[in-house]
């Protein structure tokens, strides 16, 4: 009678275990389902904006964990204009780690009041978007997707000092085009760059070319011999000249 007894209460306490460990699981389980976002840490950005980026993925409300899909936050964030790329990183703090890969901003184009990108698209000009030069004057279509394309090989510091950009074909006395893919920089330092398409890449020298002429004021020519003009006056710069690609 006794062992039957111990026999129940041994049974009893099983059950009990049994029904606490399912307890916890589902718990667990809840738990991590119900869970929201913690925290969302986004890099790789200049000029979207981090709010921006939450309000497109619908994370503003910091939804549960578990719910999310990477590919499904990957493509509404893409669907924002700056956006080239985007990959999303999660961890067990329930964390959200997303990476961008901004398009490249190049200008502003005063004939529409667009924004200019490396890749030839042009999107709705946005306040945010600051430091950039402008394009002055209209430029023909396919001398501009080029151009686009060539100012996408320099950094932010070259194309951030660059303060107005026209487009301006070298003529002859006569009228007659001799470069159509000629533009004119003006730099913020003053100066004032004649480059054109082929060398277009020079421009990635521009600072070391300055500290060369002990930050003299003048007219650089990088679209065809390689001079500059120091007050109005003719000099050959023989020590810079290896410098460029020529």
């Amino acid at each position: 009678m006794a062992q039957k007894k111990r026999k129940k209460k041994l049974n009893v306490r099983k059950l009990f275990v049994f029904i606490l460990f399912f307890y916890l699981v589902g718990y667990g389980v809840y738990y991590i389902l119900s869970e929201p976002v913690r925290n969302i840490i986004i890099s790789g950005t200049t000029y979207i904006n981090d709010a921006d980026v939450i309000e497109v993925a619908g994370l503003k409300n910091y939804p549960a964990y578990s719910s999310l899909r990477n590919s499904k936050l990957k493509k509404k964030i893409k669907s924002l204009p700056l956006v080239e790329d985007v990959s999303i990183k999660r961890n067990l703090l329930f964390q959200l780690k997303i990476k961008i890969k901004e398009k490249k901003v190049i200008c502003v184009y005063d004939d529409n009041n667009k924004i200019l990108l490396s890749d030839g698209s042009q999107i709705d000009n946005d306040s945010n978007i600051v430091g950039i030069p402008s394009l002055v004057n209209y430029t023909k279509e396919d001398v501009l997707k080029k151009f686009l394309s060539g100012m996408g090989n320099l950094d932010y510091g070259i194309i951030s000092s660059i303060s107005e950009i026209e487009y301006s074909p070298d003529k002859s006395g006569t009228g007659s085009i001799l470069d159509e893919t000629r533009f004119m920089f003006r730099m913020n330092d003053g100066n004032i760059v004649y480059i054109n398409l082929d060398k277009l890449d020079n421009m990635k020298y521009y600072f070391k070319i300055y500290a060369s002429l002990n930050n003299k004021k003048g007219i650089l020519h990088l679209d065809s011999g390689d001079y500059m003009e120091v007050k109005w006056t003719l000099t050959t710069m023989k020590k810079w000249r290896k410098l460029l690609v020529i």
